[in-house]
């Protein structure tokens, strides 16, 4: 882009608040002379521990790389049989399939586009062979986490929550994360807390925690060069650590800006559009993404065209697993009726740590200009 070029978009999807304090964080480790893992990747994992109340946090490079260590530390691998929404981004899956992991698909609901406890429990059902279920906590809406720890109890099935869009979020008053399973979380740009990149893997299981800590370093031991277990390199460095240290003394602050642009949304275009249902249980949603639904899919691609020609900035979320291009190439076409529901009607409006309230208004702004001219379910 030329100096002089304007942005596609006035207003972004999203938009991190990176300041003074983080660049100045930076600056210390830059000046430390130690720049990879190291004394700040601790502070940050004893700073996540406290925050989520866990027992014990590891810190990785990435989201995708906390989901493939704790499916590692959970002994998963070739041909192992894995309950797993396909209502996900599609890093759920990946990590599964670069492990050669057996993923079998489940079902969400097509409003609060999580899988429930019921449409787990039938694909228990018809899947006895399955070692391990995960579910996905989408656009930082908890599902129901009693339900699937009983369910994963009484089956025998390893648990691990994907909370990539979560942090912050609570269940039933209680922080995700400090729970005996496993918790992975992201802390991607777009996140409520961003270390630029990042991930951690959070449980009050501290043997699997250390399992996780082994696998980040290519499972080396105490002694330097010596490996006692299978591993990769999942590690972070400590210039994102740093980052993520002052990101997350800010992370109420953040989930506050999102709740209110969330809750302006909802007040002002209600008669238009529906949004992702949030239950009782989920007391505290992070709102990393703010999900709607228009009438139909003729509908929902007009009010995208509309918002991108005016400037604002919003998207079709991702396809469902089965529907992605890769994965119906090896196993064929398949359906599943409440995330081909969803999918059919779904947008995400913007939304992010650094958007004023000024850009919020623009969208609703030009959102009830299409609805007005467009024949909404009412003018917002």
């Amino acid at each position: 882009m030329s100096a002089t070029a304007k942005p596609k978009f006035h207003v972004p999807w999203s938009v991190p608040d990176i300041g003074v304090d983080e660049r100045r964080a930076v600056d210390a480790v830059l000046e430390s002379g130690w720049l990879g893992m190291g004394p700040k990747t601790k502070e940050f994992e004893s700073a996540l521990s406290q925050y989520t109340g866990a027992k014990a946090s590891v810190v990785v490079n990435n989201g995708t790389s906390a989901l493939l260590a704790a499916y590692l530390a959970n002994g998963i691998g070739p041909g192992t049989p894995v309950l797993v929404p396909t209502y996900t981004f599609v890093a759920t899956v990946n990590a599964l399939l670069a492990l050669g992991a057996r993923p079998i698909l489940m079902d969400c609901d097509p409003r609060s586009l999580n899988v429930t406890p019921e449409i787990a429990e039938a694909a228990a059902q018809a899947h006895p062979e399955a070692k391990a279920l995960v579910f996905v906590d989408v656009a930082g809406q908890a599902c129901d986490i009693d339900a699937f720890r009983e369910l994963a109890h009484r089956r025998g099935l390893a648990l691990i929550e994907d909370a990539a869009e979560a942090f912050g979020a609570t269940y039933r008053g209680k922080v995700l994360g400090g729970y005996d399973h496993t918790t992975i979380f992201s802390f991607h740009i777009a996140k409520q807390v961003s270390s630029i990149e990042g991930g951690a893997i959070c449980s009050n299981n501290e043997e699997l925690v250390a399992r996780c800590r082994l696998i980040r370093s290519h499972g080396e031991g105490p002694q330097k060069y010596v490996h006692i277990a299978h591993g990769l390199n999942f590690r972070p460095t400590d210039l994102q650590s740093a980052v993520g240290i002052v990101q997350l003394r800010k992370v109420d602050h953040y989930l506050e800006v999102r709740r209110q642009a969330a809750e302006r949304y909802v007040a002002a275009l209600g008669g238009s559009l529906e949004f992702q249902t949030v239950a009782p249980y989920a007391t505290r949603p992070t709102w990393m993404i703010f999900t709607a639904f228009a009438r139909d899919s003729g509908e929902r691609d007009a009010y995208n065209r509309w918002l991108n020609q005016e400037g604002i900035d919003t998207r079709i979320p991702w396809p469902p697993v089965h529907a992605q291009p890769f994965y119906e190439s090896v196993h064929g076409p398949a359906r599943f009726p409440g995330a081909d529901r969803a999918f059919a009607t779904v947008i995400s409006l913007p939304i992010g740590n650094g958007l004023p309230p000024s850009a919020i208004e623009d969208v609703v702004t030009s959102s009830q200009e299409f609805f007005r001219h467009h024949g909404g379910r009412g003018a917002g």
